[in-house]
């Protein structure tokens, strides 16, 4: 077995090319590779020695690593070592001129960007390998190590001074392995031994980390790398404990912002550029109505129908264009609520700029919307019943007035003529005294029925008061036109009125003036028309007078 056996006790962690340094210490090849490609991603000098390359990028670029037949295979090789299982297998390699057959070990590493590689550690088993010297000390090279590091011989340790540094003790306080294990984990040396013993019965390198505890009583977490060669062993120790401190600091933070997300009522969400949902909180599994599976990614099309998931990934795209988006949609839920909810995303990006995908925030804006529509109706309603009179529904003399400032502006800029009506009601207070105010009242409102029945839609109508109407005609054409519409209103209004067994008759006056004959604003043009009435009803009521011309 060798250096692949290391990555077993590392099964969750992230590695990248930085990590694997330690490696450049073995005598055999040993490199790394791309399983999707085959090409080499990292490589130590032994390996590049063997293929005649000076790095690992020279490797990658000749071609070099992995014979043809494996080369074939790599997506089996990915699929075994996705589940952690190791390999091992001889491969006939290259190397320049010669062939040169190695023992390989293979097993799966994780990179820091998601990829799975494999880590091949070679002994070359040809005549054509150079075979370790036998001259080579390795307790004199590990005594000058610059990092911590131990020798292992039997079961005498050798530290150097770096681990000495590291842990306080010094080589008179480890006369033997189990002095070791007893001062460095004290209450589980038994079980750290044993683990210790099984790896070497197998012949496996190492790479864990494990805490230990110092001479000064202080523990430290330490990531060991133990290297089995036929002179002994070789134990590279570094201290990881401030690394390890500031990852459980970042994973505490994490659960803390995730814990504060899950309990926000919003539905809070990060998708990827390719719109699969990474992360959601409690809310979103409320409208989602189901637990998605951790090894399938969540897509809208899961939750919506096509179309809805269309426009989602639209706006998703524009996100990442614009830097923010803001939307409105109705939500469905599982057991058929229907609500509005707002939706702002924005454009999540890491320290360099890079777009990484879309932050959203959707929040239930049903109740809200429902209150301002309430309100918007309240406003309106408040508007009606300010501009109108309440009894007819017909505009009042606030709003009379209003429109016929707008409607005279509009005839002094076109040249049009206009006509206003003054009507007043005959026999209307012998009706209010005789049957009351309520009879008094539906005269009011079925004089305004006919009014509005007779005209057209474009013009005003309104009561200005009492048993007072006002008709304002654009565009009235000439005074005859005038005449006759006046008279087919008295018509109107004198015609029988039934209330209940009742039948009442009241009959109306009307006094009409002309603008711009008879005058230039809303104010002088009813008073002019209300001089016409006054003749109109001293001459006898139902009728209508025109008003007199002014003097030009």
């Amino acid at each position: 077995m060798g250096v692949a056996a290391c990555t077993s006790h590392t099964a969750d962690q992230r590695w990248s090319t930085n990590d694997l340094s330690a490696f450049d210490l073995i005598a055999d090849p040993v490199w790394l590779v791309d399983l999707q490609t085959g090409r080499a991603l990292w490589a130590n000098a032994a390996a590049c020695a063997l293929w005649g390359a000076r790095s690992a990028g020279d490797l990658a670029a000749s071609g070099g690593g992995l014979p043809d037949a494996v080369r074939q295979r790599l997506s089996e090789y990915a699929r075994r070592l996705a589940t952690g299982e190791r390999i091992g297998e001889c491969w006939t390699v290259a190397a320049g001129d010669t062939q040169t057959v190695l023992s390989c070990d293979c097993s799966g590493l994780h990179l820091t960007d998601g990829r799975l590689a494999m880590l091949v550690h070679g002994r070359p088993l040809s005549a054509n390998a150079a075979p370790p010297s036998p001259d080579m000390r390795l307790s004199r090279m590990v005594e000058h190590l610059p990092m911590a590091a131990a020798y292992v011989e039997g079961e005498r340790i050798f530290i150097n001074q770096a681990a000495e540094r590291l842990t306080g003790y010094r080589q008179e306080d480890l006369p033997s392995m189990d002095a070791w294990f007893a001062v460095a984990y004290p209450g589980r040396d038994h079980e750290v031994r044993l683990r210790y013993d099984a790896a070497r019965l197998a012949e496996a390198s190492v790479l864990t980390e494990l805490q230990i505890t110092c001479k000064d009583g202080s523990r430290r977490w330490i990531r060991f790398f133990a290297y089995l060669t036929q002179g002994g062993e070789v134990w590279l120790m570094e201290d990881v404990t401030d690394h390890r401190a500031t990852l459980e600091a970042l994973h505490h933070d994490r659960a803390v912002l995730q814990s504060l997300i899950n309990s926000m009522p919003d539905f809070v969400f990060f998708k990827d550029r390719d719109g699969n949902y990474l992360n959601y909180n409690h809310a979103a599994l409320d409208y989602i109505g189901w637990m998605p599976k951790p090894d399938r990614p969540l897509r809208d099309l899961d939750m919506v129908d096509a179309e809805t998931a269309g426009r989602r990934r639209e706006a998703d795209l524009r996100t990442m264009r614009e830097g923010m988006t803001r939307g409105e949609e109705w939500f469905i839920y599982p057991d058929g609520r229907r609500r509005l909810m707002e939706t702002v995303k924005t454009a999540c990006r890491d320290p360099n700029g890079t777009i990484l995908g879309v932050v959203g925030i959707s929040r239930d804006i049903t109740d809200r919307r429902r209150m301002e529509e309430m309100l918007r109706r309240s406003e309106a309603e408040k508007d009606h019943l300010a501009n109108h009179d309440p009894l007819t529904g017909l505009p009042n003399r606030r709003l009379f007035f209003a429109r016929t400032d707008g409607a005279l502006d509009h005839a002094r800029r076109i040249g049009q003529p206009l006509a206003l009506l003054f009507i007043d009601l005959d026999g209307f207070k012998p009706v209010n005294d005789r049957f009351g105010h309520d009879a008094g009242d539906q005269v009011l409102r079925v004089t305004a029925e006919r009014l509005t029945g007779c005209l057209r839609s474009s013009d005003l109508v309104a009561r200005i008061g009492g048993d007072e109407f006002t008709v304002l005609l654009e565009g009235a054409g000439s005074v005859a036109d005038v005449e006759r519409i006046a008279g087919k209103l008295i018509h109107a209004l004198s015609a029988e009125i039934t209330l209940g067994r009742r039948t009442l008759s009241v009959g109306a006056s009307i006094g009409i003036a002309l603008f711009p004959r008879d005058a230039d604003d809303a104010q002088d043009l009813l008073k002019a028309a209300d001089d016409a009435l006054y003749q109109a009803k001293h001459a006898g009521r139902g009728r209508f007078v025109v008003c007199d011309a002014r003097p030009a």
